[in-house]
C-alpha cells in the first residue's frame, strides 16, 4: 500500500486536512458580484500549508467555465508570461480569441487583426483583457512564493491599473512574512497594505489525530499523543505519519522522534533559523534555555531594550516561530523546534 503522506513540498498531498475557512472565505469573495477585494495575500511560515491551499483553489477556479487560471513564477517576466498565457487559456477554454490576435514575444511585433501591430505587451494585456471582459470572463492570477524583485514589482504596479480600468482580475499570491512585508513596503505599491492577508491557521488536532487513527490504524490516545507532538504544524502532520507509516509503527518510540526531528532540521529548521538575524537567533536561544518562557528573562539575558524586544518579539509571532501563552510569556510555534534550537546552539558557543 502507498504512503498516504508526503514530505514534497507543494505538491497536493494525498492525505490532506482541509482549511475550509480560508478557502471558502477566498472563494466566496472571488465569486461575489461585488468582491470587497481582488486581492488576497497568503504567508505563513515554511511548510504552513501555504502552497496547498493556493493549489486548491487553482483548481476550483479552473474547472469554472467562466475562469481562467494563471500560475505565475515571480522569477521570470511576470507580464509577458501573462500576456502569452491569457492568449493560450483563453484560445484553449473560450475559443474566442484566435481570430483576434496573433503575436509573438522576443523582438517580432504582435499583430491584431484588423489594426495596426501592438509593439509593447501593456498594449497587449489591455486589448486581451477588454476582450476578456466584453466576453464575461475572468482571470485569477496565482503567484506562489513570492518576493521582491523587479518582475513582481513591474508586475504589481501593472495590476493596480488593471483595477483602476476594472478589468475582471484577481490577484492570489502566497509568500513568508518577510517577503510579503518586503514587498508592501514599496512606496509604489502601497496598495498592497490594504489587501487582505490570511495567515495560515495550525491543523486542528482532533482532525489530526482522527487522520492517524484511521490511516495507521493505531490506537484513540495513541493518535491523541502523535496529534499533539506536531503541535498542529501541517508539515509536521506529513512527517510524522510518513514516518510512522513506512515504519510500520503504532507509538513513538525513540527512533521515530530521532528521526521526525531531523526530518524537520533538515527540511525547514536550519532555512528558518539561519534566514534570522544574528538578534532574533539569540531571542531563540535565550527562550530555549528558559523553563519560565518569561520575555523579562529574555531582556535581561541578551541585553535588549524593552522597546527593541518588543518589535522583535512581534517579527517572530507573524512569522510563526512563537506563540504568546500569557501576560509576559512567550513559547515556541513549531514542534520540537525549542529541542532543534538547543542542540544547534551548542555548535554556536
Amino acid at each position: 500500500m502507498k504512503n498516504p503522506f508526503s514530505l514534497v513540498f507543494g505538491k497536493e498531498p494525498q492525505m490532506l486536512i482541509n482549511t475550509y475557512e480560508q478557502y471558502n472565505l477566498i472563494k466566496d469573495t472571488i465569486l461575489d458580484e461585488n468582491p470587497v477585494s481582488n486581492t488576497y495575500l497568503i504567508t505563513g511560515v515554511r511548510g504552513s500549508g501555504k502552497t496547498v491551499l493556493l493549489t486548491r483553489i487553482e483548481k476550483y477556479f479552473d474547472s469554472l467555465q467562466d475562469f481562467i487560471v494563471i500560475d505565475i513564477n515571480p522569477e521570470i517576466d511576470i507580464l509577458e508570461y501573462l500576456a502569452g498565457s491569457i492568449y493560450e487559456k483563453s484560445n484553449s477554454k473560450f475559443k474566442f480569441l484566435k481570430t483576434e490576435f496573433s503575436f509573438s514575444f522576443k523582438g517580432v511585433s504582435i499583430s491584431l487583426s484588423g489594426e495596426k501591430p501592438v509593439s509593447n505587451v501593456i498594449t497587449l494585456l489591455d486589448k486581451l483583457l477588454t476582450t476578456i471582459k466584453k466576453n464575461n470572463k475572468k482571470v485569477l492570477i496565482c503567484i506562489d512564493d513570492v518576493v521582491s524583485n523587479t518582475y513582481v514589482k513591474a508586475f504589481v504596479q501593472q495590476f493596480q491599473i488593471m483595477l483602476r480600468k476594472d478589468y475582471p482580475v484577481f490577484l492570489l499570491m502566497t509568500g513568508l512574512y518577510e517577503n510579503v512585508r518586503n514587498l508592501q513596503n514599496e512606496k509604489s505599491l502601497t496598495f498592497l497594505y490594504r489587501a487582505p492577508k490570511i495567515q495560515i491557521n495550525t491543523l486542528s488536532l482532533i482532525s489530526i489525530a482522527e487522520s492517524y487513527e484511521k490511516e495507521l490504524n493505531v490506537e484513540k490516545n495513541d493518535a491523541i499523543k502523535m496529534s499533539k507532538l506536531t503541535s498542529g504544524y501541517a508539515f509536521a502532520y506529513q512527517v510524522l505519519g510518513y514516518i510512522l507509516f513506512e515504519r510500520e509503527k503504532r507509538v513513538v518510540d525513540y527512533n521515530v522522534l530521532k528521526q521526525f526531528d531531523t526530518y524537520l532540521r533538515e527540511y525547514v529548521y536550519e532555512k528558518v533559523y539561519f534566514d534570522l538575524s544574528e538578534t532574533e537567533r539569540k531571542i531563540l536561544r535565550a527562550l530555549a534555555t528558559d523553563n519560565d518562557n518569561k520575555v523579562s528573562n529574555i531582556i535581561d539575558d541578551i541585553g535588549i531594550s524593552r522597546e527593541s524586544m518588543s518589535q522583535y518579539r512581534d517579527k517572530l509571532i507573524k512569522k510563526g516561530l512563537l506563540n504568546k501563552v500569557g501576560w509576559g510569556k512567550l513559547d515556541f510555534a513549531l514542534p520540537r523546534f525549542r529541542e532543534y534550537i538547543l542542540v544547534q546552539s551548542e555548535f554556536e558557543i
